[in-house]
């Protein structure tokens, strides 16, 4: 390696960093602001959760799908996003029914395009809620309406 650049030198001299615009920069890297916040799930949860966009559906809104990793739940479901920024689980096993209340914002022909949406896709959904096949199957497998 040959002699230092002035701009690897400025860069690399502890003596000469700027620790404040560093902090300020990272703060800026945490800024999620641009994300809309969800509440109703924690972050595990989020993590744990593939979303499928409305053109890959066919719905008007995103639908989360995911794995009964701690078989906390005695009825397979998704999620759904309310108005209220709030997730709603939905049945995927007969009825289709929102689990703990209406989804705010859901109108009953979204509802119903929904269930459609379930009805068709019903194996994929219980297969990957069931942790039988991976998320790559489970998202390519799925049929919009």
């Amino acid at each position: 390696m040959g002699a230092p650049t002035a701009l690897s030198a400025r860069f690399w001299n502890p003596d000469r960093l700027d620790f404040g615009a560093r902090q300020s920069h990272f703060e800026w890297m945490k800024d999620t602001s641009t994300v809309p916040e969800c509440t109703g799930v924690t972050e595990d949860e989020l993590f744990e959760m593939a979303n499928i966009l409305p053109e890959e559906s066919g719905l008007t809104r995103r639908v989360w799908i995911s794995i009964n990793v701690r078989q906390q739940h005695h009825r397979p479901r998704l999620k759904v996003e309310g108005s209220d920024n709030q997730f709603y689980p939905v049945a995927i096993d007969d009825p289709i029914e929102f689990l703990a209340g209406w989804a705010p914002g859901w109108s009953a022909a979204q509802f119903q395009s929904l269930q459609r949406f379930i009805e068709l896709n019903r194996n994929v959904l219980l297969e990957y809620w069931n942790d039988r096949i991976g998320t790559r199957q489970a998202l390519n497998d799925i049929r919009p309406i």
